[in-house]
């Protein structure tokens, strides 16, 4: 069992849990929905395993996403990318994946833009064509269909020219 020190608002929609652990106080931070699914525990109240894992899975959500939003406001990142950046940081494979794809449906990762972006650069500025540019982005974790489409569609609408590049 476990014991609630503390409980306080935090920003909108979390909630700050501080759980004793042996006489060690740990602060968790949690979704409000976490807080309503574990019973809404107050002050001095004991908990279960169960409860426990809910909250420290809340807990690395919480921390998981900050980061995700963190990296992605240094720039560009697809969901690979993304996805390796959180799990060197200490993020579980399962949370990791969800807040990527929570990134991916919020719009703050947008694959089809990046490639487009990317393609018309190397295309266009560095002069390079599709045997340089496809092995590139591959190794950067697009998907080869997506580059292909994304080559294809550039080209036949005028944005880059590989047979002018090539001369």
């Amino acid at each position: 069992m476990y014991n609630i020190s503390k409980i306080e608002d935090a920003v909108q929609g979390y909630i700050c849990i501080t759980v004793s652990i042996d006489g060690e106080n740990r602060r968790y931070t949690v979704r409000t929905s976490v807080y309503e699914e574990i019973g809404m525990p107050h002050k001095g109240a004991l908990i279960d395993e169960d409860a426990f894992y809910a909250i420290t899975l809340g807990d690395e959500y919480y921390r998981a996403k900050r980061a995700a939003l963190s990296i992605l406001s240094y720039g560009d990142n697809n969901e690979k990318t993304l996805h390796t950046k959180l799990r060197t940081r200490g993020i579980s494979n399962e949370v990791a994946t969800d807040v990527v794809h929570e990134m991916v449906s919020l719009g703050y990762i947008d694959e089809a833009r990046q490639l487009e972006r990317l393609i018309t650069e190397a295309a266009n500025r560095k002069l390079l064509g599709p045997g340089k540019i496809v092995p590139r982005l591959m190794s950067k974790g697009y998907r080869l269909s997506d580059i292909k489409s994304t080559l294809s569609a550039l080209c036949h609408s005028g944005e880059i020219d590989l047979h002018e590049n090539k001369e």
